[in-house]
C-alpha cells in the first residue's frame, strides 16, 4: 500500500487542531493560535512514529500530555488531568470515526482525506454541543440535606430550576418543591400558587435548616410537598434560584 507521508502528516495536524480547539471550547480554556498550531504540529510529528517499532500506546499518552501542556499550560494537577482526559476522549471519538469508515471512502487519497475531514468536523461539532449541554444540565444538580424541627434529616438530590419562582407571599421566603414521598405531617402553612397550567394551594412546612452542597446552610426557606412527579432524572427536590447565592 502506498502511503503519502506529507498528506498523512498534514491530515493529522489538522485533526489534532480540531481536537485541541474542541477541548478549548468545551472546557472554556484560554489559549492562542500559536499554542494550538504548535501543539498540533507535535501531534502530527508523533503520528509519523507509528511507522517505527516504538510502543504506540506510550507514544500516544506522552504526546497527548505534552500537547495539552503546550496548548493550555499548567495551573495544577487537576487542571492538567482534566485537559488530558477530554483530549483523550475526543481523540478516541475521532479514532472511532476512522475505524467506522475504515478511511477508505474513495480510491483517491486526497478525496478520501477530505471527506473524512468533513465528517470529523460535523461529528466533533455535534459532540461538543451535546457535551456542553449535558455539562450545563449536571452543573445544576446539588446534594441537599433538609433538617426538620425534630432534628430528623433527609438526604436528597436537588436541581436548580430557574422556572421555580415560588415565594411565601407573607414573608417572601423562597419555596423548594419536594417529592410527596417525603411528606411529613408537621404544622404547615398554605401558600397559594399560580402557573400557566395550574393554580391552587401548596402545603408548606418550615424546616429547621437546609444544607446545599457547595452553597451552604439556608434557614429562610419553606418546603412544599408536591404530589406531581418530578420528571428530572434522579431528582427529589426542585431548588429555588434565590437559594443559590452563597
Amino acid at each position: 500500500m502506498r502511503i503519502y507521508i506529507d498528506l498523512f502528516f498534514l491530515f493529522n495536524v489538522i485533526m489534532d487542531a480540531i481536537i485541541t480547539i474542541s477541548v478549548a471550547i468545551l472546557l472554556k480554556r484560554r489559549t492562542s493560535i500559536f499554542r494550538i498550531v504548535s501543539s498540533s504540529i507535535l501531534g502530527g510529528l508523533s503520528s509519523l512514529l507509528i511507522f517505527t517499532s516504538l510502543n504506540k500506546i506510550v507514544i500516544e499518552m506522552f504526546t497527548i500530555l505534552v500537547m495539552v501542556f503546550i496548548a493550555f499550560g499548567y495551573k495544577n494537577m487537576k487542571y492538567l488531568l482534566n485537559n488530558v482526559f477530554y483530549m483523550y476522549l475526543t481523540s478516541v471519538l475521532i479514532g472511532g470515526i476512522f475505524y467506522l469508515f475504515n478511511l477508505k471512502v474513495s480510491d483517491n487519497v486526497v478525496i478520501s482525506y477530505l471527506i473524512m475531514l468533513i465528517i470529523t468536523i460535523e461529528v466533533v461539532t455535534l459532540y461538543v454541543k451535546e457535551l456542553k449541554k449535558m455539562k450545563n444540565i449536571y452543573n445544576n444538580y446539588y446534594k441537599v440535606d433538609i433538617y426538620f424541627k425534630d432534628k430528623e434529616k433527609i438526604k436528597l438530590t436537588g436541581f436548580v430550576d430557574t422556572g421555580n419562582n415560588l415565594y411565601d407571599p407573607y414573608k417572601k421566603r423562597p419555596i423548594i418543591l419536594v417529592s410527596d414521598k417525603y411528606y411529613r405531617d408537621d404544622d404547615f402553612v398554605l401558600v397559594p400558587y399560580n402557573t400557566i397550567s395550574d393554580s391552587g394551594l401548596l402545603k408548606c412546612i418550615k424546616p429547621d435548616i437546609i444544607f446545599i452542597e457547595g452553597i451552604g446552610y439556608k434557614s429562610n426557606v419553606l418546603v412544599a410537598f408536591s404530589d406531581k412527579p418530578i420528571l428530572i432524572d434522579g431528582v427529589d427536590v426542585i431548588l429555588h434560584k434565590d437559594l443559590m447565592k452563597g
